[in-house]
């Protein structure tokens, strides 16, 4: 029923915002303009094919200093890499968006790309698999191969820019599939992981369980949520909470403390005795799922945290 739930909120929510859209996001609503003019409506597109239109919209309308094409094995993606803008370089957060959408969505990914450099953090958002067929979570299963492959072009474009210092940032699906990355690949180099408006699925596959991912986690954790956001996200929060406080006594019984050991509080004896490293958990009071309105917050809350549990950490510059 909560996934039920979930889902009909997500479509009136969609459709609200579908509606609200004007030329604050040109982007989506340039998207939308062309697949009418092909004659396809976004519930008619072929997997693959709303995130080809993606990607060629964005090649016209990002700043093309900005873009990126990444490669995996298999495939190629675009990303929009922005660099740090204050000198003293931090790190570099790789975000990952909400699902169905694309790297600089109006709503949290743009706003985050485009702040976190103004606190040291360079930014690169990535194209993720996008099938829209219905905005069921389930039509999502068997994307989680290429979504860790994407990553992983992720991680290894931030080495090579010599910026070693790697968080994870995720929206909505997105900070679901970048917690199954990490709880599936070991030695991922990840520093930390900030999920955004995370949901709980009651179907899918087993990757989608952002509660068992959480229990799994060993580095510094910030779930982020709004008071209106969606009931699969409000009504877990404390079981996420729950969640974490299993994985830091797991970490601390077995001395798995690598990750934990990045973060400032992880210094205090109190914090590892009682196996809740790192892990804060924060409402944003008025805040929906698109946090509209309260980017400023967000983005501050963010920087906050990344500066205090992860800053400055194996950066090569």
């Amino acid at each position: 029923m909560a996934y039920l739930a979930h889902i009909s909120e997500r479509a009136h929510h969609t459709s609200k915002q579908r509606c609200q859209r004007s030329c604050a996001a040109v982007i989506a609503l340039f998207a939308l303009t062309t697949l009418c003019s092909s004659g396809l409506t976004l519930a008619e597109t072929a997997p693959g094919t709303q995130e080809a239109a993606w990607s060629e919209i964005l090649t016209k309308s990002a700043d093309s200093n900005e873009i990126n094409w990444l490669n995996t094995p298999d495939e190629k993606f675009i990303t929009l890499y922005r660099d740090d803008s204050t000198g003293t370089l931090q790190g570099g957060v790789i975000l990952l968006h909400d699902m169905g959408t694309h790297p600089d969505w109006p709503d949290v990914i743009a706003p985050l790309r485009q702040s976190l450099p103004q606190h040291g953090w360079a930014t690169l958002s990535i194209q993720l698999p996008v099938i829209e067929k219905d905005g069921q979570v389930s039509n999502y299963a068997g994307t989680l191969t290429s979504v860790s492959a994407r990553i992983r072009a992720a991680i290894k474009h931030f080495r090579d820019l010599g910026n070693s210092n790697i968080v994870l940032l995720g929206h909505g699906l997105g900070a679901a599939m970048g917690a199954a990355f990490l709880t599936s690949n070991e030695d991922n180099g990840v520093a930390a992981f900030v999920g955004i408006s995370m949901p709980t699925y009651q179907d899918g596959e087993a990757w989608m369980d952002l509660l068992k991912s959480i229990e799994k986690f060993n580095l510094p954790m910030l779930d982020v949520y709004g008071s209106n956001d969606f009931a699969s996200v409000t009504q877990y929060a404390d079981k996420r909470a729950q969640a974490a406080r299993r994985g830091g006594l797991r970490a601390t019984r077995t001395k798995q403390l690598t990750g934990f050991n990045r973060s400032a509080t992880a210094k205090g004896a109190f914090s590892k005795e009682g196996g809740f490293i790192t892990y804060r958990k924060f409402q944003i009071v008025g805040a929906n799922h698109s946090f509209r309105g309260h980017e400023h917050t967000l983005s501050k809350r963010i920087a906050g945290w990344l500066k205090r549990h992860a800053g400055g950490n194996g950066i090569q510059k």
